[in-house]
C-alpha cells in the first residue's frame, strides 16, 4: 500500500507517516521549510520517499507529484494557522490561506483520483479543524477555509460513492505540537484549564483516527467528519 501525506513533515503530518509506516505502508512525505536532513534521518531505512515544494505558491503538480504511481492513500494535512481581526487580515493573507487550506487540496485531488479509483481501497483523507465546525475569533478565515474542506470532503464522497474510494475529514481540538508551541506559557495554561479533558490532543491520537479511515473495514465510512477534540464543543 501506498500513502502520500501532503504537510508531512509537521506534528500531525509526522504522526500520521510513523503509524503508516507502522503499519506496512510506503509513504511518500510532502514537506516545505523543514530540514530534509532530520527528515530522512528520522525515516532512516525507512520505504519513505520526500517531495518539497510551497502549496502557498502556484505549482506544476505534474512536475513534483508526476513520478507518484498506484497511491492507494492521499492524506492532506497541509496547513497554517492565521490569527488575527479579520479588517487587519489583507487580500494577500487571504490568497494564501484559500491557495494552502483549499485550492492545493482541491488541484492535488483531482490529480490523484485517477489513481485511487483503481486502487482496491482509494482513501482521501483531509485534517481540518473544529474550527472548520465552530467557528473562532480571531480567526475567521482560518475557519472560514476549513469549513471550506468539509464541505468538499461531503460534495467529493457523494461523487465517488459508487467507487472504492471514500473521502473523510478528520477535525482534531487542540493539538499538541507546533500550533501549540505558538503560545506563551501562562496564555496555554489557560487554554488548557478551559478545555474539558485538562489537556492537548497528542498528534498520534489523530494518526490512530487517520490509520481507522484508511483500514479496509472502514469502506462505509465516507463523507464523514470526524471529531478528535476531547469534548471540547464550542
Amino acid at each position: 500500500m501506498k500513502a502520500l501525506v501532503i504537510g508531512g513533515s509537521g506534528s500531525i503530518g509526522s504522526a500520521i507517516v510513523t503509524r503508516l509506516l507502522s503499519e506496512g505502508y510506503e509513504v511518500i512525505v510532502h514537506y516545505n521549510q523543514s530540514d530534509i536532513a532530520s527528515l530522512k534521518e528520522r525515516f532512516r531505512n525507512q520505504p519513505v520517499q520526500f517531495v518539497q515544494c510551497d502549496l502557498t505558491q502556484t505549482i506544476d503538480i505534474e512536475q513534483y507529484f508526476g513520478f507518484i504511481q498506484n497511491l492507494d492513500c492521499f492524506i492532506y494535512c497541509a496547513g497554517a494557522s492565521m490569527y488575527q481581526m479579520l479588517e487587519d487580515t489583507s487580500d494577500d493573507d487571504i490568497d494564501v490561506s484559500y491557495q494552502l487550506n483549499v485550492k492545493q487540496l482541491i488541484r492535488l485531488s483531482r490529480h490523484f483520483l485517477p489513481q485511487l479509483r483503481q486502487s482496491e481501497q482509494g482513501r482521501m483523507i483531509v485534517i481540518s479543524s473544529i474550527w472548520g465546525e465552530t467557528g473562532a475569533s480571531l480567526e475567521t478565515i482560518y475557519s472560514t477555509m476549513k469549513s471550506a474542506q468539509h464541505g468538499f470532503v461531503k460534495a467529493l464522497s457523494q461523487e465517488l460513492a459508487l467507487t472504492s474510494v471514500t473521502v473523510n475529514a478528520i477535525a482534531p481540538g487542540f493539538v499538541k505540537g507546533t500550533m501549540s508551541d505558538e503560545f506563551e506559557a501562562e496564555e496555554l495554561e489557560r487554554i488548557i484549564s478551559d478545555l474539558p479533558q485538562q489537556r492537548l490532543v497528542e498528534p498520534e491520537e489523530v494518526a490512530h483516527v487517520c490509520s481507522y479511515l484508511c483500514h479496509p473495514m472502514a469502506k462505509s465510512i465516507t463523507g464523514t467528519v470526524q471529531k478528535v477534540n476531547g469534548a471540547w464543543y464550542l
